[in-house]
């Protein structure tokens, strides 16, 4: 009595990877997919799906938690995409950049302070793996990352 019920449990994120051979259209996770599919195709889209999400939909950014007919209305009235493969498939990684990405990824989790420098520098793109080789290099001589 008097306990706040738990928080439902998060669904596994659908994400870089997803099997879009699987997916039947017209189905919740379709258009799960292809709204996914649709924000990772850019900033401008990203932020369009954030303004409408904001405006219509209490600002919850995730599609997933939004029923088939919501999603399927966006991707109607915003002309997207059938989801693609292309765009979910995760960042093939240079082996030269990728010892780079872990030392940035291992230099953000040390601390919020050094979590921040890195957002600082990098701008919109969180992402390490997302940055070429020489933009990492430059931020772990500046910043000193082991």
């Amino acid at each position: 009595p008097g306990m706040a019920a738990e928080p439902p449990a998060k669904r596994m994120k659908t994400g870089p990877g997803i099997n879009v051979a699987n997916l039947v259209p017209g189905t919740k996770e379709y258009f799960v997919a292809q709204v996914k599919c649709y924000q990772a195709s850019g900033e401008e889209q990203k932020q369009l799906w954030a303004n409408y999400v904001d405006l219509y939909l209490g600002g919850i950014r995730d599609p997933a938690r939004h029923d088939a007919g919501t999603l399927m209305e966006f991707a109607v009235n915003h002309h997207l995409a059938p989801p693609s493969s292309a765009s979910t498939s995760p960042v093939v990684m240079d082996p030269m950049k990728e010892p780079l990405v872990q030392r940035v990824k291992a230099f953000q989790r040390a601390s919020p302070e050094q979590k921040e420098a890195w957002k600082s520098f990098c701008g919109a793109t969180c992402d390490p793996a997302r940055h070429d080789a020489t933009k990492l290099q430059e931020f772990i001589i500046m910043f000193g990352v082991p």
